[in-house]
């Protein structure tokens, strides 16, 4: 352990003002450079006096080993947490590699200035950092050991592959002056997974693979609360289709679960489990699934009742309201739970489907407080997980005609269309499509958001 001198006994308040120091050198070294930045300047950065800065380091070079330090651990905990209770290999290193690229993102400053200043470390601040290193490429080489166990890639030198892993990682930071404006952080991703999975060599059958439907979405798993409506079932086939593992939630008071609408089969669409329940799942539950198949990467709760005829009487209306009503209050209660586990993975998709609009004439007022009840719920949480990199977007369905029209679309369908500024009446597949667009890479900036999948309603 490499020993920087402190005067002060208190723990906890060295590592707050030494981070702070580190937040200050990470800002003026790269703007001024290592050499003509003062201790004088650094503790003006920091908030402290020139004599303070004394007591929590004696120079410098403790600040930039600091520096290093601060990357290492984050990255550590950051691969540490992107692969908690993953258990297939291949999936651990993507997430790997992604949770490497958002801390280069982060941190793009500390990493260039760390290659670029190297040499002024030495002895034992120099050994200490390459220990880092090295323990830091030993995470990919277990996990590259794995994936080689399984039959998922070829045996190689796992050191040189880490290596070379990094490397690549690395050029997306150090070579930032080349690739700006002519690559993405998602397409430097997706290349580094396709050399390693595949190299870029063209198949004879010149199909494509990690960029293909069924890889992006392959090894995932998702919970899909409230899967009775139409809305549910085939946004639970549309995630099968594509290699998803889907729990499924059937309110059991209002039916069971049925084969996908629009043709497909039961062999096709069947979940990996089905929760025939009256209540959405509880926390406890959850817990349980995970348990047994891993974490859930997407959550997707349907709030509406999938209303496909009109009430015939006050009573039936009322009772609409009370589900429309005990939907929203399960998913805010899930909300709580949501906010911990996937923010402690940091990690994760959340998907709110508002009441579709036949559900307004089952309960004009339930709907409307339903309705906006999921764009506050997804406002308001996609604030406090968007610094754990998961994405919580809402999607609000307008008027979605069936394969077979529903008796209140045949009553009330023609007459709705002069209202609806496209029309026509909406699809099933309308809804999935954006599913899949807010589940997939391309719309992982995109969170707290509200689409209106209306037809411009």
């Amino acid at each position: 352990m490499v020993h920087i001198p402190t005067t002060v006994k208190n723990k906890d308040l060295v590592a707050k003002r030494r981070r702070q120091i580190v937040f200050a050198a990470i800002k003026l070294f790269s703007r001024k450079g290592f050499h003509k930045t003062t201790l004088k300047d650094l503790a003006e950065e920091a908030g402290l006096s020139y004599g303070n800065i004394y007591d929590y380091v004696g120079s410098k070079e403790d600040i930039f080993f600091l520096i290093h330090d601060f990357l290492a651990g984050s990255a550590m905990e950051i691969l540490n947490r992107s692969i908690e209770e993953v258990h297939d290999p291949l999936e651990k290193l993507r997430r790997m590699v992604r949770g490497e690229f958002n801390l280069m993102d982060q941190w793009a400053d500390a990493v260039l200035l760390l290659y670029q200043e190297i040499h002024i470390l030495e002895g034992e601040f120099l050994r200490k950092l390459l220990q880092g290193e090295r323990a830091h490429l030993e995470k990919f080489e277990t996990v590259l050991d794995e994936c080689i166990a399984r039959g998922q890639l070829k045996p190689c030198n796992v050191r040189l592959v880490s290596n070379l892993i990094k490397s690549m990682i690395d050029a997306w930071t150090i070579k930032r002056w080349d690739l700006r404006g002519h690559a993405s952080q998602l397409e430097a991703e997706k290349t580094i997974l396709e050399i390693v999975s595949n190299g870029l060599l063209i198949s004879d059958d010149s199909r494509e693979t990690v960029t293909t439907e069924t890889n992006r979405f392959s090894g995932k798993t998702a919970l899909m609360v409230n899967c009775g409506t139409v809305v549910g079932q085939a946004v639970c086939q549309a995630l099968s289709a594509r290699g998803v593992q889907v729990i499924v939630h059937v309110d059991s008071s209002t039916g069971i679960w049925k084969p996908p609408v629009g043709g497909g089969s039961e062999d096709f669409c069947k979940p990996l489990q089905i929760l025939d329940q009256r209540e959405a799942p509880t926390s406890e539950q959850i817990n349980e699934l995970e348990g047994l198949y891993g974490p859930i990467d997407f959550y997707l709760h349907d709030l509406g009742i999938g209303t496909t005829e009109e009430p015939a009487e006050d009573t039936a209306m009322a009772s609409c309201g009370k589900m429309l009503e005990r939907n929203l209050h399960e998913a805010r209660n899930l909300a709580y739970y949501l906010k911990q586990r996937m923010g402690s993975r940091a990690t994760g998709r959340i998907i709110y489907l508002a009441p579709w609009a036949w559900d307004v004439h089952a309960d004009a007022i339930g709907y409307d407080i339903a309705k906006a009840g999921s764009i506050a719920l997804t406002k308001s949480l996609s604030k406090q997980l968007a610094a754990s990199n998961v994405n919580v977007n809402c999607i609000v369905p307008g008027y979605i005609r069936g394969v077979r029209p529903f008796k209140i679309e045949k009553t009330m369908g023609r007459g709705l269309l002069q209202g609806i500024p496209s029309g026509r009446l909406g699809e099933v597949f309308d809804v999935t499509e954006t599913v899949l667009f807010l589940l997939q890479d391309g719309s992982k900036y995109l969170t707290g958001q509200v689409l209106h999948v209306t037809g411009g309603q």
